[in-house]
């Protein structure tokens, strides 16, 4: 009998970029992410029934340029939240879930972007420090008011 007993979680993102006239003009290609501590527990604590909600709801952005590490629960220094604008399962690709939000040009400009947090749960609301951070990265940028951005992630929950 052949038995898999492995499963991964892949948390891929990309940013595409694009001017005042939607054209694009730059695409931070897809990459992987940095799951947290806290953003395994929320699937175990599903697992185990505490918890019913384990919705990505809100992308934040923030400013602390500090290496993501496995017990960060959130960013170094938030500085903007949106709820997500987009998400979807993979109707083809068994485990997979696309979310994106989209972020205007007058929105996120006064301040230099350096990390991206993903925040999950009933408690992911619209107030600064809420939810479960599932995942940081860095990437640093200016916005402007000039650009636009939509900021996508891939998760796909996969046998090993």
């Amino acid at each position: 009998m052949n038995e898999k007993a492995l499963t991964a979680w892949l948390g891929q993102w990309e940013i595409e970029r694009k001017d005042s006239n939607g054209k694009i003009i730059e695409v931070a290609r897809l990459r992987p992410n940095h799951i947290t501590d806290v953003g395994l527990n929320m699937f175990r604590d599903f697992l185990l029934g505490n918890i019913s909600d384990g919705e990505i709801k809100y992308v934040v952005l923030g400013n602390s340029a500090t290496v993501p590490a496995d017990s960060d629960a959130l960013l170094g220094a938030e500085q903007f939240r949106k709820q997500v604008t987009f998400q979807a399962a993979d109707q083809a690709t068994t485990g997979k879930l696309y979310t994106e939000l989209y972020i205007a040009d007058t929105e996120a400009n006064g301040f230099k972007t350096e990390e991206i947090g993903w925040f999950a749960g009933a408690s992911a609301t619209g107030t600064a420090n809420s939810g479960i951070m599932i995942a940081r990265v860095l990437y640093s940028r200016q916005k402007t008011n000039l650009e636009s951005w939509t900021i996508r992630r891939t998760d796909t929950i996969a046998r090993g």
